[in-house]
């Protein structure tokens, strides 16, 4: 994979390379002079993970006014106020469990907690909420957020899913989409994998190859594809739902939020330049290539395979719903008049904002919520009916 016919790497050309503007950038652009073209996957789990220059490691917000994106606990408590409820649901009169996997600026844990102590103070008194977060500065800043809520007792930190205890629920929002997937391409018939390269020309760019892993053709299975059409896998996807999964208790519910479609529109001949986009400053693109390491990169979400790995491990499978459909049965998107809603006009005002953001089909309304569950559970109100 070496023999492609380019110039030996040059140092003191290299900074002037399109492209390397940041201290990743040029960490990438010499291990691919080392080593040759690197997987797409290799290259976003740096850009996104990388210890020192990662985007989530580099102990800067990323989500939220001040980042670069707004997921739905950023825009209003009403969210995770709304997962509160779920709690309750799930309660049975005894101490129970609560982790949350990547929980970003703490805000949903914030909003669960406070609705659950304003309502439901019995449940809170015997809820013990563990928050998975590798990066230790980000976990001092949610621990410390989070102790003016609930007792530090009952606060607890671990920084890897291969910690994190049993629970009754396991919660994430828009995790999996940020787990790096690999790119693959079709070409007469067949599946051709891109990597990245990096030249003095054209800086960091697509390369196609042969593919590093055949099982990466699993999920493609029955699929035919439009000659160029560009698509998405990520075989760590599975695993880590089926580590999150495995930490299900009996009775107990597997809550992810994410982006994401079937197979049959993942993957459709018709969505010819997969689903991969950038974020940076609140502003989308296309290009991975931009900032490595100061850029946001996300793509949707395989939801059959997110089942099928849930189901592998013992779960089943609730129906995937749209937010906008879960929010709307829970009965969180249902506010009064304004003439019945008595209180702070103001803070009434937000509330229906918010409401209407986080149901807007053709924004985060559309995120999907895939819940799982073990064993007996009792009736969600997320999925009536189907429990």
């Amino acid at each position: 994979m070496t023999q492609r016919g380019a110039a030996p790497f040059d140092p003191l050309a290299a900074v002037n390379l399109p492209g390397l503007d940041t201290p990743l950038a040029m960490r990438l652009a010499e291990r691919i002079a080392e080593r040759g073209p690197i997987t797409f996957a290799e290259w976003m789990e740096a850009c996104l993970y990388d210890s020192e220059h990662g985007y989530y490691r580099r102990g800067v917000p990323t989500v939220g006014r001040d980042g670069d994106f707004l997921t739905s606990p950023e825009v209003h408590p009403l969210f995770g106020a709304s997962v509160g409820q779920v709690i309750s649901e799930l309660w049975r009169g005894k101490p129970l469990t609560v982790v949350e996997v990547g929980p970003g600026s703490g805000a949903m844990a914030e909003s669960i907690l406070r609705q659950l102590h304003a309502t439901s103070a019995d449940v809170a008194s015997e809820l013990s909420y563990v928050l998975v977060e590798p990066d230790a500065a980000a976990a001092e800043r949610t621990r410390s957020r989070l102790s003016q809520v609930h007792e530090a007792r009952r606060l607890q930190f671990c920084s890897a899913i291969a910690e994190m205890p049993s629970a009754d629920l396991v919660v994430a929002n828009e995790l999996l989409d940020a787990l790096p997937v690999h790119r693959l391409v079709a070409r007469a018939g067949a599946w051709r994998e891109i990597y990245v390269d990096c030249s003095r020309a054209l800086g960091f760019h697509d390369w196609e190859w042969e593919l590093s892993d055949g099982s990466l053709l699993d999920p493609l299975m029955g699929v035919e594809p439009s000659e160029g059409q560009i698509v998405e896998v990520s075989p760590l996807r599975a695993e880590i739902v089926e580590s999150l999964a495995g930490r299900v208790c009996d009775g107990g519910l597997l809550l992810l939020f994410d982006y994401g479609y079937e197979r049959s529109r993942l993957y459709a001949s018709w969505r010819r330049e997969g689903t991969l986009m950038t974020f940076r400053k609140h502003v989308p693109g296309d290009d991975p290539y931009v900032s490595p390491g100061e850029t946001d990169i996300t793509c949707h979400v395989d939801i059959d395979q997110v089942s099928e790995a849930a189901e592998g491990a013992g779960l089943r499978a609730l129906p995937s719903r749209s937010q906008a459909e879960w929010l709307h049965d829970l009965g969180a998107a249902v506010l009064p008049s304004v003439a019945d809603a008595g209180g702070d006009r103001s803070r009434y005002l937000a509330a229906r904002r918010a409401a209407e953001t986080l149901t807007d089909p053709a924004g985060l309304g559309r995120v999907a919520v895939m819940g799982f569950v073990r064993g007996e559970v009792a009736s969600l109100s997320g999925w009536r009916g189907y429990v």
